[in-house]
């Protein structure tokens, strides 16, 4: 789960947290249909995350984005460091939702309002309120509410206020929408419809309504991407990287990236566990390579092994040596994507930061000079965390790659997609040097 500077995520209930499902992608394994993150907006997937892509595909990707031409079935938007917020309009009245809960029974205005009561953090407190407040006298004066279905349609949106900035300070205060999704009425979105978010826009614009109190309401910003100028070498570069992933177990660009992951966890289990049926190391590959414990539990394992095995079995199966194990095996393609979005992102012209160089100065001053206290003055732990965020950094393209954005959100095979390039290393960084976490 991504982690952010200021997390509203305890907002969420365990049910909320459980509420992924996971679908079959082929005879090797499952994989994450959705994982709910930040909310009711659920987890966006980067193109490494989802194992139905095929190495083929991987290569589509990296095309697209040195071209500048991402925009495969939608046009390509900028993925904001915000704090998210569903709203619908329901009886000619504004209602708010940030869990699937919310969804089905979601808040009108004093329910907000008594929902961040009693945050402890001002900025939070009023990022919402604010919000939700500009964002009822906005929507409540549109003529046509049809598009709301009665509450179950909700726009999915970023609230940007520089009082309450998170990584990026974007010095700006504004309401961004990204898209509508459609639910069922109990909570589950059935479409997204990335069309409909510009469209409200420019009719709250045609009324003089999406100027407010405190925010301003703007549209998806759609990025303008140019052709890597090394496009040719750099081409090159991701190609021999996917075909060598490809090739270490003699697959096709056709294969699904599900058939590697099967195939060196498959390698680790016979390493480690030599002597165990085949029914038990396809049962312990299914556990670890795709969290499936279903196919052959413990206790069916159990029954099958003797003790010695088991013992061996408990010990290698702790959540934190399969955490380390998962994080070897996908290593090599979270760097392959997070370097190829440090490309992409140099090559953005239109951010929405309101002074994006001066911000991507401040973000490369502030993460050196923050590093070089806490070598100096940390404790061993914190010291161990910040040199592996930033070896993790120089992997993917270092400090003078930093960019002030999120990322990018591309579509591709009817699934949104992000690149964030070195986001998610200053995202740790930033919160071991400002919590020690």
């Amino acid at each position: 789960m991504r982690t952010r500077i200021l997390s509203f995520d305890d907002f969420l209930t365990e049910n909320d947290i459980k509420g992924g499902k996971l679908f079959n992608v082929s005879s090797v394994g499952f994989i994450p249909a959705l994982i709910l993150e930040g909310g009711a907006a659920g987890h966006m997937m980067h193109p490494f995350d989802d194992n139905s892509l095929t190495f083929g595909d991987f290569k589509t990707i990296v095309d697209g984005a040195l071209q500048g031409k991402l925009d495969f079935e939608e046009q390509v938007t900028e993925k904001t460091d915000g704090q998210n917020l569903f709203v619908t309009v329901k009886n000619g009245k504004a209602h708010f939702a940030r869990n699937k809960g919310q969804m089905i029974s979601p808040l009108d205005l004093k329910g907000i309002f008594s929902m961040f009561a009693d945050h402890p953090a001002e900025g939070v407190r009023n990022t919402f309120t604010l919000a939700a407040k500009d964002l009822a006298s906005a929507l409540e004066k549109l003529k046509d509410q049809s598009i709301f279905n009665d509450g179950k349609s909700f726009i999915n949106l970023e609230l940007i206020y520089s009082a309450n900035s998170n990584v990026i300070n974007y010095d700006r205060d504004v309401i961004q929408f990204h898209g509508v999704s459609h639910t069922d009425g109990e909570g589950n979105i059935t479409e997204v419809d990335g069309s409909l978010a510009p469209r409200i826009v420019k009719e709250l614009e045609s009324i003089k309504a999406h100027v407010q109190n405190t925010f301003t309401i703007i549209p998806p910003q759609i990025l303008k991407i140019a052709r890597d100028i090394n496009f040719d070498d750099r081409v090159k570069y991701y190609y021999k990287k996917i075909e060598g992933l490809r090739n270490v177990y003699k697959l096709q660009d056709t294969d699904v990236v599900s058939r590697y992951h099967d195939e060196w966890w498959r390698n680790v289990v016979n390493k480690e566990f030599p002597g165990l049926s085949e029914e038990v190391k396809n049962g312990l590959t299914q556990r670890w390579a795709y969290n499936d414990k279903k196919t052959l539990s413990i206790n069916d394992i159990k029954k099958i092994v003797d003790d010695n095995q088991m013992k061996a079995i408990r010990e290698y199966d702790s959540p934190k040596n399969i955490k380390s194990k998962q994080k070897e095996n996908m290593r090599p393609f979270e760097d392959l994507f997070l370097e190829l979005g440090s490309d992409v992102l140099k090559n953005v012209a239109n951010l929405v930061a309101a002074n994006p160089k001066k911000e991507m100065q401040r973000l490369h001053s502030q993460i050196r000079s923050e590093a070089a206290k806490l070598r100096k003055g940390g404790d061993l732990s914190q010291i161990e965390r910040v040199e592996k965020e930033l070896d993790r950094l120089e992997r993917i393209g270092g400090i003078e790659s930093i960019m002030p954005t999120e990322g990018l959100v591309f579509k591709l095979n009817g699934k949104l997609f992000k690149l964030t390039g070195t986001f998610a290393a200053i995202n740790q960084l930033m919160g071991i040097i400002k919590y020690g976490r």
